[in-house]
């Protein structure tokens, strides 16, 4: 008995300790603003997520990207952008620091260019339906793996060499 829960222990030391040091994030993150996909599906996520089909890196706008618009348009939510509005409107843009949800490890590479364009992947395939969110989510929509990067290079008959993906 006192065999078993040394492992039983041991097991769940080994798994916290990896967690810690992958960085898994037990609680989810928390956005600063409560930013609504949902009210800006008039626009594609290229719009916004510039990059996304040039570059390997999409990027989150700016807070002066996003001031373009509104500062004019409709503001849901006015009590939470009015800081960031006003300091804006001054001269004085501070970038909004989003927390990022979707990490891939260092060795892998991945193109976002890629994927949107030669690949003509939706955004949707990778992140979830995030147009259908009115608020951040607190954790990936969707679980990347490389299970199931190889699933999809298996469906759509591209590379599954590890040297294709693996630095």
């Amino acid at each position: 008995m006192e065999r078993l829960k040394l492992v039983v222990i041991s097991i769940a030391g080994l798994v916290f300790g990896t967690g810690l040091y992958l960085g898994w994030d037990w609680e989810g993150v928390r956005q600063p603003l409560s930013f609504n996909h949902q009210a800006h599906t008039a626009m594609a996520c290229v719009v916004c997520h510039r990059g996304v089909e040039t570059r390997a890196v999409a990027s989150i706008p700016s807070t002066r990207f996003c001031v373009r618009c509104h500062a004019t348009a409709p503001v849901t939510r006015p009590d939470e952008l009015q800081q960031w509005m006003n300091i804006s409107s001054e001269g004085i843009v501070e970038r909004v620091k989003w927390e990022r949800l979707y990490r891939v490890p260092k060795h892998v590479y991945f193109s976002h260019r890629r994927h949107v364009v030669l690949a003509e992947l939706d955004c949707a395939v990778c992140h979830g339906d995030m147009a259908e969110r009115t608020t951040p989510p607190s954790h990936p929509l969707t679980t990347i793996s490389m299970d199931k990067c190889l699933d999809c290079h298996e469906q759509q008959r591209v590379s599954t060499d590890c040297a294709a993906c693996h630095k």
